[in-house]
């Protein structure tokens, strides 16, 4: 059953048995206030017959009346309507009493004053059937307009739903591919908070499968080479092998290869890995020195392998944030110095607060992490490109996927951050990177 069918059945059944039940309380109201009416004037009456001149002439005559009465002068009859009986109608002594006589059932009042004995009598169908007249004239325009409400709520009910039959509409109309954003042009306070959470949803599935298409295409793209090289890497070897002349070279161009696409794979999976959804569920305070010094250790090894000095200018600045993925943004960076800035260079590492100066007042509002070497850097024209998934500049011989840079931009938006790149006093490239921390003022010394 629809929700406007649901609601136009219980509106109109609760204004019906609201109109009923009214009109029987207007019934019981109507039915005592009418007998006390009635009461009233079987008693004026039979005041009025008391004192009537016909009364003190003691005429015995019989008189038309919708009224049944008798008037007993010293036990003797006599006055009566038509329609009364020729013996007394009632035993009563005095005031007001039912009796049954002619085969109906009547309403008796008594009046006695001296010797003399007033009874008027009254039908209590009469009673009755002027009881319902009356709710019949009230109830007759409520039982009218109960069609014309229905119409009204109906009509209401379906100018009330009409954003919801919209919102509806559109959601049937989707089909798998179609994730656009619904709109509810005439839209309610209530169906606000569901446009923006189906919206919300339909995004986060969007980007969902936007990042499945952009890691197929990324494995295809990248890991369609090393697989191609694995493959000659190991149909070499099978050749040397059964010639019996394996080599060192061998096994060391098929471990360059194997730890080549393992950086790949690894690499990719932190790229898809880093979302909105998740990040925003693991940020935590974080000490950046002890997180860049532990990202230094692990690397280490590499940089003294390729007789490297390094060094970390920093001091205890906190901030808040995902830690997993700064520690790819960081270690990423190091890497990348350590791979392309050549043997025996210089890797300086420096950690400082940004100082913005409003109103003669230091606000520290962000930090700057600075990675800068002091190899062949990157030249101008490509330093934008470089943030490009896949793009590797073809002045360098190492060997990679392309996507060191892609991931490290995209952390630092995760994080409303700011990265630019420039060539470092060291000569070769500088990486600056601003992240928001928690606001700390500082006294300005002006």
């Amino acid at each position: 059953m629809s929700i406007q069918r649901y609601l136009l059945i219980v509106i109109l059944s609760v204004v019906t048995l609201a109109s009923f039940g009214a009109a029987l309380q207007g019934y019981k109201a109507s039915k005592t206030k009418l007998n006390q009416v009635f009461d009233e004037e079987m008693r004026s009456f039979a005041i009025a017959l008391l004192h009537s001149p016909i009364n003190q002439a003691s005429t015995n005559v019989a008189l038309h009346s919708v009224f049944a009465y008798q008037i007993w002068l010293e036990n003797k009859l006599r006055l009566k309507s038509d329609n009364s009986p020729e013996v007394l109608i009632t035993k009563t002594a005095h005031g007001f009493g039912d009796r049954s006589f002619l085969g109906k059932r009547w309403r008796v009042f008594v009046l006695v004053e001296n010797q003399t004995k007033v009874i008027v009598a009254q039908p209590i169908k009469q009673r009755f059937e002027s009881v319902e007249q009356v709710l019949l004239e009230a109830i007759l325009p409520i039982v009218y307009a109960i069609p014309l409400i229905g119409l009204l709520v109906f009509f209401a009910i379906k100018r009330s739903l009409k954003p919801l039959t919209l919102l509806s509409n559109q959601l049937k109309k989707k089909n798998a591919n179609d994730l656009t954003a619904i709109t509810v042009k005439e839209n309610s306070e209530e169906l606000k908070p569901i446009e923006q959470t189906l919206n919300s949803l339909l995004e986060r599935l969007n980007d969902s499968f936007e990042r499945e298409k952009r890691l197929s295409g990324d494995a295809a793209h990248e890991l369609r080479t090393p697989i191609s090289v694995l493959k000659i890497t190991v149909h070499n070897l099978m050749i040397a092998f059964e010639g019996n002349r394996i080599e060192r070279h061998h096994i060391d161009e098929l471990n360059d290869n194997t730890v080549r696409m393992a950086h790949v794979i690894e690499q990719i999976i932190a790229l898809n890995r880093t979302t909105p959804e998740n990040f925003e569920q693991n940020k935590i305070e974080l000490d950046l020195r002890e997180l860049l010094q532990d990202v230094i250790s692990d690397n280490f090894e590499k940089i003294e392998k390729h007789h490297q000095a390094i060094s970390l200018n920093a001091k205890d600045i906190y901030i808040y944030g995902d830690k997993f993925s700064l520690e790819i943004l960081f270690d990423n960076l190091i890497k990348n110095a350590n791979k392309y800035s050549g043997k025996n260079t210089n890797i300086l590492i420096s950690l400082e607060d940004h100082v913005d100066h409003v109103d003669h007042v230091d606000h520290v509002d962000h930090v700057q992490v600075i990675v800068e070497d002091s190899g062949a850097g990157i030249p101008k024209e490509q330093l934008e490109k470089v943030f490009h998934r896949f793009y590797r500049g073809k002045q360098h011989a190492e060997t990679g996927s392309g996507l060191g840079l892609s991931i490290v931009k995209h952390i630092v938006d995760l994080h409303d951050g700011h990265i630019q790149l420039m060539t470092s006093k060291l000569g070769g490239l500088k990486v600056v990177i601003k992240l928001a921390k928690t606001n700390v003022v500082v006294p300005s010394n002006d």
